[in-house]
């Protein structure tokens, strides 16, 4: 019993005790905020660059291939990218800081910019992937029913061909939002960093 409570009088002294604020210089702040500004910046021209090559691709499809349904789900799929590329702008787009800022408001600037790209991640499913669902569905059933008009006698083949292809389209799109929310659950660490920052206004005196 003595042990016990021994033990229990330590920890509950350790516990009390007031822990260390974290610790940043106003250098170091900076340097974290231009890396994180690079780091969204190449993602974005990224993400940019594979919306002109959708684009570019179901162009192709538009003006190669003559039936109805190709057609559409070629324009469906053109409409989702721009859509896409519009809101990656809108909604993750980089903001650079201002020079001279004090360190508190770069400390609210820096949370404010992690907040957004949080959000957008978050959300990636509304924006990113459900645009482009119509366009592909109806892509692919264009191309099935050309093929079951050239080969009517395979439509066994032909269904289990699809629903492999479309499997694998889900699972690519699962793939991606459970990405953008392991960066999501990432960014909001961090968030949390700047949080804690952000209760220690002695340092907001010094400039950034």
């Amino acid at each position: 019993m003595t042990n016990e409570s021994s033990s229990s009088d330590i920890r509950d002294l350790w516990q009390s005790q007031p822990t260390e604020p974290p610790k940043i210089s106003p250098e170091d702040l900076r340097q974290k905020m231009r890396k994180f500004e690079r780091k969204i910046s190449w993602r974005n021209i990224r993400e940019y660059a594979g919306g002109v090559f959708v684009v570019a691709a179901f162009g192709f499809y538009e003006w190669k291939f003559p039936a109805p349904l190709l057609r559409v789900g070629s324009g469906l799929v053109i409409a989702g990218a721009l859509y896409v590329m519009f809101q990656l702008h809108r909604r993750a787009s980089v903001r650079p800081a201002p020079a001279d800022l004090g360190f508190s408001t770069c400390i609210e600037f820096h949370r404010h910019g992690l907040e957004r790209q949080r959000d957008a991640l978050r959300t990636v499913w509304s924006w990113y992937l459900l645009p482009l669902l119509p366009g592909l569905a109806v892509f692919f059933i264009g191309t099935a029913v050309n093929q079951w008009t050239v080969h009517p006698a395979g439509t066994r083949h032909l269904l289990m061909g699809y629903g492999i292809l479309v499997g694998l389209v889900a699972a690519v799109f699962y793939a991606i939002w459970k990405i953008n929310q392991r960066g999501a659950d990432r960014l909001q660490a961090q968030i949390d960093e700047m949080t804690e920052l952000r209760s220690h206004p002695e340092s907001g005196e010094r400039i950034c």
